[in-house]
């Protein structure tokens, strides 16, 4: 297989757009924004760590590798096809089908709400138990104020696929991939740096 680490990113691009579009297609429902979290956080991870690790294991092959050739040939992989993939999404999702960035919105912020309603039913109802006013009281004003604000965003249709929320999560991602190829580097270097 190839050692350059472009191609491996090219590779991991491609399957993460596949996915992208499967469950845009076929799941753009009202499950649509859980669909999306679930392939997110358990599919590709594994999909990506797998192309890391193989992509470092095929550069090795059976010669030796130092810890910062094998970080460097993870990372870039990781980089790419991580950037990329997000780039397509944002642009897909803001300048194709606004729709779906809307309704990926409105399904985040219905989940928000249904969330806190369960965790005021359960915090309120141990609060009663344990016959405390002042912390109902807070708990109630604290309540209203969330939901509040939750609802303020679900009225002004805000947009958490903008530029600025994509490079949040971006940076989060760039995170997991530094960590994942320390990790990897690690388990796949046979070489000292300067033997």
């Amino acid at each position: 297989m190839t050692k350059t680490p472009l191609v491996v990113g090219l590779m991991l691009y491609g399957i993460t757009m596949l996915a992208f579009f499967v469950v845009y297609y076929f799941f753009a429902n009202i499950n649509y924004y859980h669909t999306s979290s679930v392939i997110n956080a358990f599919i590709m991870p594994f999909l990506y760590s797998i192309g890391a690790f193989l992509s470092v294991y095929w550069y090795r092959g059976k010669g030796k590798i130092t810890y910062p050739q094998a970080f460097k040939q993870s990372f870039t992989n990781l980089f790419v096809g991580g950037s990329l993939s997000l780039l397509s999404i944002f642009a897909f999702l803001n300048y194709v089908d606004t729709d779906a960035r809307d309704m990926l919105n409105k399904q985040y912020i219905q989940l928000e709400l249904y969330k806190l309603d369960q965790s005021y039913a359960q915090q309120r109802k141990e609060a009663l138990h344990l016959k405390d006013p002042q912390k109902v009281i807070a708990l109630d004003e604290n309540y209203k104020k969330m939901k509040e604000a939750r609802l303020e965003a679900l009225k002004e249709n805000r947009n958490y696929f903008s530029f600025s929320f994509i490079s949040a999560i971006f940076g989060g991602f760039v995170l997991f991939y530094l960590l994942l190829s320390i990790v990897i580097a690690a388990f796949l270097k046979n070489k000292k740096r300067y033997e």
